[in-house]
This record gives C-alpha cells, sequence and structure tokens, in this order.
C-alpha cells in the first residue's frame, strides 16, 4: 500500500585506486576512470495544483488534490458479448494494462477484493457498500467495444459515497494499440482527478548487449515495446534524449575513438556531434533546446563544455586539474549539476550555465555520481558508494536531507521520470544488469522486463 504524502515542490576511495575495467557497462565510477586515464576505451561508468481544469468527456466534480485515491477497478465488459477468444482477451489484456498504469502512480491505491469476501460477504457480486467497506473512494469501470476494424473504450468513474458518475470518456483506436488506449485512459484520469501530466507517453533510452554488441534502446515507460536504435555492432553507451525528444545522443567506439553521435528519430539518421582528439563523452542536452554538455578530454583532463546543437564549443564551463564530468542539466536549462574529484574523492557540483557560482553539493559520503536532477527542481538523485556497492540517493537543492532509496544490491544511473514522480536505474543482479523503476522516494519497486544487460538509462519527456 502506497504511502498517503505525494512528493511537491518545483518538486569510496581513491581514483587511481578503482579496479581497471574494460566493461564499458561497469559501474558508474568507472567513467571518472575513463576519463583519468583518457583512455581509448570507456570504462563504465509539491506543486500548487491549478485550481480549475477543463472538463474531458464528462462532469468532474473534484478538485485536484494531492492526497492519495483509493479506487476499486471493476472487470470490463463487452456489452455485445464475447464472440471469440480474441474478444475475451482482448478486454482481459485492455483490463490489465489500465490496471497497470493507475497502479504505477503514486496518486492511486487500487482496492483489491479477494475471493473468500467476494463469495462469503458479496454473494459473488460487489455492489457499492462493499466497495465502502473495503476502504474505495472511486469505482472504475470499463466497457469495451467492436467497431468495425477498431474498438471503442468506454471509462467511467463512480464516486462511490455519493453514488453518482464523476467522469466518463471514450477512447477509439484499434485493437493492436489496446495498451495505448489504456495510457491514454490513465493520463486522462489522472490530469482529471489531480491536475498532473504523468508519464505514460515517455519513453526510457538505455544501451544493452541483448543483440550481442553494446547498442542504444528505447522502451515505453514501463519496459513494453524495446527498440534498438544503434545497429553499429560496436560500442554505443551513455545515450540521453534531447529537450524535444526526437534525438538520442550517445558514445561510440564506431571509429575507433570515443565520440559524440546524435540519432535523430524523426529522420532516422545519425550525425556526428563531436570527434575531438581525446574523449568525447556524457551528453546531456538542455531542456530548452539550446546546448548540449558533454565531457571533453582536449584539455588533457576531462572537463564539462558547453556545445550548440551542431557540436560547436560555445565555452568551457569546468577548469580544474581534476576530473569534472558527467553533466545534468536543472529544469530552468540555466544550471548544470556534475561530478568532481577536486576535493580528493567524487562529489556532486553545481554550475551555472557561464561556469560561475559553482557550488558544491553533496558531502555525505565518500563517492558520489551519475547526478539527476528532478524536473520538478527541488531534488537531486545521485549514486552513492557504499561497502557492497553503489547505492540511489537524493538530496534537495541547498545540498541538505540526503536520503537512501535503495538497500540491496548494487545500483546506479538514476533518472527522473518527466512527472518527477519515479526514477529508473540500473540494479545488479547475480552480474546482470537490470533496469528498474521505483517512486521518489524509493517505494514501489518494480524491474523492466528487457533483454540483455540493460545500463545507463535515461527518461524522456512525455512524447506526444
Amino acid at each position: 500500500m502506497r504511502s498517503n504524502t505525494v512528493h511537491s515542490g518545483e518538486l569510496s576511495g581513491n581514483l587511481l585506486t578503482m579496479r581497471l575495467s574494460s566493461d564499458i557497462f561497469g559501474p558508474v565510477m568507472r567513467i571518472f576512470l575513463f576519463a583519468a586515464a583518457a583512455a581509448f576505451f570507456l570504462l563504465t561508468p509539491e506543486d500548487t495544483f491549478s485550481q480549475s481544469r477543463s472538463e474531458v468527456g464528462g462532469t468532474i466534480t473534484i478538485g485536484p488534490a494531492a492526497e492519495l485515491f483509493s479506487v476499486a477497478i471493476e472487470p470490463f465488459r463487452m456489452p455485445s458479448g464475447f464472440h471469440s477468444f480474441e474478444d475475451s482477451s482482448l478486454v482481459r489484456e485492455l483490463e490489465s494494462a489500465l490496471r497497470a498504469d493507475i497502479d504505477f502512480s503514486p496518486y492511486f491505491n487500487i482496492v483489491r477484493v479477494d475471493s473468500v469476501f467476494l463469495a462469503d460477504f458479496a454473494g459473488g457480486k460487489m455492489k457499492l457498500d462493499d466497495w465502502i467497506y473495503l476502504g474505495a473512494q472511486f469505482l472504475i469501470s470499463g466497457r469495451v467495444e467492436r467497431e468495425g476494424s477498431g474498438i471503442l473504450f468506454a471509462v467511467d468513474v463512480t464516486d462511490i459515497f455519493r453514488n453518482r458518475n464523476i467522469y466518463n470518456r471514450d477512447f477509439v483506436g484499434s485493437a493492436e494499440r489496446y495498451r495505448y488506449l489504456a495510457h491514454q485512459a490513465a493520463a486522462d484520469l489522472l490530469f482529471n482527478l489531480t491536475g498532473e501530466e504523468g508519464c505514460y507517453f515517455s519513453k526510457i533510452t538505455y544501451s544493452s548487449d541483448a543483440s550481442g554488441f553494446k547498442e542504444i534502446y528505447t522502451c515505453d515507460f514501463d519496459g513494453y515495446s524495446p527498440v534498438q536504435i544503434t545497429r553499429d555492432k560496436s560500442i554505443n553507451v551513455l545515450s540521453s534524449w534531447s529537450g524535444d525528444g526526437d534525438r538520442i545522443y550517445y558514445t561510440s567506439y564506431v571509429n575507433g575513438n570515443p565520440d559524440l553521435f546524435a540519432y535523430h528519430l524523426s529522420q532516422e539518421k545519425t550525425f556526428l556531434v563531436s570527434a575531438r582528439e581525446g574523449s568525447n563523452f556524457a551528453a546531456a542536452a538542455s531542456h530548452d533546446g539550446k546546448y548540449v554538455a558533454c565531457t571533453l578530454t582536449i584539455a588533457g583532463n576531462a572537463e564539462v563544455y558547453l556545445l550548440d546543437q551542431s557540436g560547436r564549443i560555445i565555452r568551457r564551463l569546468t577548469y580544474n586539474s581534476m576530473i569534472d564530468s558527467s553533466p545534468a542539466w536543472s529544469p530552468s536549462s540555466r544550471e548544470i549539476a556534475f561530478t568532481s574529484d577536486r576535493t580528493g574523492a567524487p562529489q556532486i557540483y553545481v554550475t551555472d550555465i557561464e561556469g560561475l557560482n559553482t557550488r558544491r553539493l553533496t558531502f555525505s559520503g565518500s563517492y558520489n555520481d551519475q547526478a539527476s536532477w528532478s524536473p520538478r527542481g527541488d531534488l537531486i538523485a545521485y549514486a552513492s558508494r557504499e561497502l557492497d556497492g553503489f547505492q540511489i540517493y537524493t538530496v534537495d537543492i541547498t545540498g541538505q536531507y540526503p536520503r537512501k532509496l535503495t538497500d540491496i544490491g548494487t545500483n546506479e544511473a538514476p533518472s527522473w521520470s518527466p512527472d518527477g514522480l519515479h526514477i529508473v536505474y540500473s540494479h545488479v543482479v547475480d552480474g546482470k544488469y537490470q533496469l528498474h523503476i521505483m517512486d521518489y522516494n524509493g517505494l514501489n519497486k518494480q524491474r523492466l522486463d528487457l533483454p540483455g544487460n540493460c545500463k545507463t538509462p535515461e527518461w524522456s519527456k512525455n512524447l506526444r
């Protein structure tokens, strides 16, 4: 059961003694080792809700709220009856997809009924009083109808205590895209009940060796529909999204050197961004679409640079004899968090886009890396090395209140969902790297079912 509080607001050891590894997908700390050696192989490294919302397909009689909603979902139906196995399977899968989407949101708690209660107390059929007894506030109903080659998916929400409908909307599409219809329904419900956009139309990019080579992939927010982006049969890693979600930046060894590339999804073409002498890696695009921050070693050691979209250097942001790397943008695109070992061990720092007003953010932990700035602006997630491996932490933007979110195994490379309510990260199980997702507070951890060793994920904006 979820916590009743929802996140709000704009929302160890010496580098030189780290064990060298040629596994480009290794722990995040190896990014530093890579930069330190300047090698030719990569070492792996409560928002005030608006006061009103437009009506969508019905009348919404409750205003946006931050408290958790207890909802019940009754079995979906097909009024015309099931004429085939495909009909019953479609309705079952559509219900399952919407249920999973609703359960994914920290705003919803699904009230479940077991077979004993259904048989002995409800007499085999749940009534509103039964749902009230179980603590449900709202009842979600679904109806599916065939319309030629497509389907109509109707969703209704009943205020159980008042016994009246507060929401209804129809979603139309093809049967093959039933998951998209479920995402539409979940996003619309969430928006009308809370004012939140959710992240149902976002994607995740990551690297995987599922093909036998280290390539770049994308998948839906829930791990469905993985798509291979690069097919270089080379080493491609450290992928990240552009601000508009149409490009994926990544580091590739396709030409024998760690160079920066961008894959344009709409054009289905790859473009070279930076192939300067030395290492070019860890690209991060600003949210306003103006800049790309990255790590270059053209000055001899790893420093953070600001590029334009074509790859031209605008300015160098860090000047330090030690290693500066792993830039991560603030939501405003005015500040950048990065990793530096200028005080002897890697810590998270923040600077502005002029390279000024630099401040140290983390003071707890002896090895902190891979910062990711929440879209709500209030928290930064990062990986911190402990005795048994890396763990995911968050800290507020003043550097206070570090909070540990993981504690089992090794966990690294956190990245925030576009609503700032979830974090995707890489989790190591028996030597295999898998992508996991958790809520912003470390609860509700779940694994994404993806093939291969999957590492360094980054979450996109909503792409619709």
